[in-house]
């Protein structure tokens, strides 16, 4: 009986660990502080360029605009990733800036392509994976929109 219970404790235990783990590098969009709070009426600007190219494109974003990309955004997960460096394939870069006053909302998200993004002042300063191979595809349509 003490054997099987020593057992269960223990597995008990691995699963606990196993879990704190997971959901220490799992990060869904929620969890991205001031992104819940983004209404239609925020002020947001999305900044593209291209790796080693000094011109940027700048779209302000309508009220549907700032819909969709909430919705990005909050229906996204992460990877956290540990290393202070990444490797990148994508030369698209997106720097997307939120301002809302009322909502109390300052976010800057630096993203490349479809591969990572990065939060000023959130996750240490260290890259997220992003786990959504729609995410550049979706980014793109809601800049088209602007156009």
């Amino acid at each position: 009986m003490k054997k099987s219970l020593k057992l269960i404790i223990g597995t008990v235990i691995a699963i606990i660990f196993c879990l704190i783990i997971y959901s220490y590098f799992n990060v869904s969009g929620d969890e991205i502080t001031g992104v819940p709070n983004i209404t239609t009426s925020s002020n947001i600007v999305i900044k593209k360029s291209y790796q080693g190219d000094t011109k940027e494109q700048e779209y302000v974003l309508d009220a549907n605009q700032i819909k969709m990309l909430k919705i990005l955004i909050l229906q996204t997960d992460f990877t956290r990733n540990l290393s202070t460096t990444v490797r990148f394939n994508d030369k698209d870069m997106y720097s997307i800036v939120i301002n809302d006053n009322e909502a109390g909302v300052w976010l800057t998200i630096h993203c490349i392509g479809n591969e990572w993004i990065s939060i000023a002042n959130q996750f240490n300063g260290k890259h997220l994976k992003i786990n959504n191979p729609n995410w550049k595809s979706t980014l793109e349509e809601i800049l088209v929109l602007s156009e």
